[in-house]
C-alpha cells in the first residue's frame, strides 16, 4: 500500500511539473492558463490522493466504529421498531466490511461529496467576517470534534475542515445569519448537505442531512428552519465518514476553510 501511494503522488507531482513547464514562465499566453495555478492544481491533487490512501488504510476501524456506534445506541433504545432498524442497518455495515471494493467505492464517493460541500481547495485562513447570529443547532452537550481535530483525522484519516454538533437525528438546522441557498446535494445514502452563501464571502455548510426545507436559490432568513440532521451510520445523508447522529458545520470566507467557532455566538461548550 505505501508503495503505490508513493508511486500515485511522484506520478501526480510529474504531471503538475509538466504542465507548468509546457507553460513557460509566469503568465499564460491568450487564452492560457497561468502556472501558479497549474501548480496549486497538482499540489492539490496531491493532497487529496493522500487523503483517499489514509482513509482507506483506515477503512475497516471506519467500519467497525460505525458498528459500535449503532450497538451503543441499541443499548439505549427501548422501542422495538427502532431497535429492528439498527438491527438492519448493522447487518447492511457488515455486508459492506465484507466486500472491500465496495466499501472502497463508498468511502471514495463519501470524499468526493464532502470535498464538493466543503470546496476543492484545502486552504486554510482566518480573515475577518461579521459574527454569525446564533448557532445552525443547539450545542447542548458539547462538540464530538472540533476544527482540525487531531482525533478526528486519527480515526479517519482525513483533516476535520468543521465543527462536529451532536444532536439526534431528524434535528430542525436553522439558517445562521441571512443569506442565499447556494447548494441542496440530497445524495441518497452518501453524503447530504446545504451550503448557504451569506455577505462578506461567508458560506456556511451542513453535512449530514436527511431532509432539506429549502431550495437552491432560494432567500432565507436568521433562524429559519433550512433542513433536518442526519448521521446515525446507514441512514440516509450520513454518507460512510461519520461519526453518528451530529451536524457537521463548516465555514468558508473568500474560500477560505475557518474554524466557525471563532464566528458563532459565544457560548459554554464542552469540547
Amino acid at each position: 500500500m505505501l508503495t503505490l501511494t508513493i508511486v500515485i503522488i511522484v506520478a501526480l507531482f510529474w504531471t503538475g511539473v509538466l504542465k507548468v513547464q509546457s507553460l513557460r514562465g509566469d503568465s499564460a499566453g491568450e487564452g492560457g492558463v497561468r502556472p501558479s495555478i497549474v501548480r496549486a492544481e497538482a499540489v492539490q491533487d496531491i493532497d487529496r490522493e493522500r487523503v483517499r490512501q489514509a482513509v482507506f488504510d483506515h477503512q475497516e476501524e471506519i467500519l467497525r466504529y460505525q458498528l459500535q456506534v449503532l450497538e451503543d445506541q441499541a443499548l439505549r433504545e427501548s422501542a422495538p421498531e427502532k431497535l429492528q432498524a439498527l438491527r438492519d442497518t448493522r447487518a447492511a455495515l457488515l455486508s459492506v466490511i465484507s466486500q472491500r471494493t465496495h466499501s472502497e467505492g463508498l468511502l471514495r464517493a463519501s470524499l468526493e461529496e464532502i470535498w464538493e460541500a466543503e470546496g476543492t481547495s484545502f486552504t486554510l485562513g482566518n480573515p475577518s467576517a461579521e459574527q454569525l447570529a446564533l448557532w445552525p443547532v443547539n450545542p447542548s452537550v458539547g462538540l464530538s470534534a472540533t476544527f482540525l481535530d487531531a482525533g478526528y483525522e486519527r480515526r479517519f484519516g482525513i483533516p476535520h475542515h468543521a465543527i462536529d454538533i451532536p444532536v439526534p437525528q431528524g434535528t430542525f438546522i436553522r439558517a445562521p445569519a441571512d443569506a442565499t441557498v447556494l447548494k441542496v446535494a440530497l445524495n441518497g445514502l452518501g453524503y447530504s448537505y446545504i451550503v448557504l452563501s451569506h455577505a462578506d464571502g461567508m458560506q456556511t455548510v451542513f453535512g449530514h442531512i436527511t431532509a432539506a426545507h429549502v431550495e437552491e436559490g432560494a432567500t432565507v432568513e436568521t433562524g429559519q428552519v433550512i433542513g433536518e440532521t442526519g448521521g446515525q451510520p446507514g441512514t440516509a445523508g450520513a454518507g460512510l465518514l461519520t461519526t453518528g447522529p451530529h451536524l457537521h458545520f463548516a465555514m468558508k470566507i473568500n474560500g477560505a476553510l475557518v474554524d466557525p467557532l471563532k464566528y458563532l455566538p459565544q457560548t459554554r461548550v464542552r469540547e
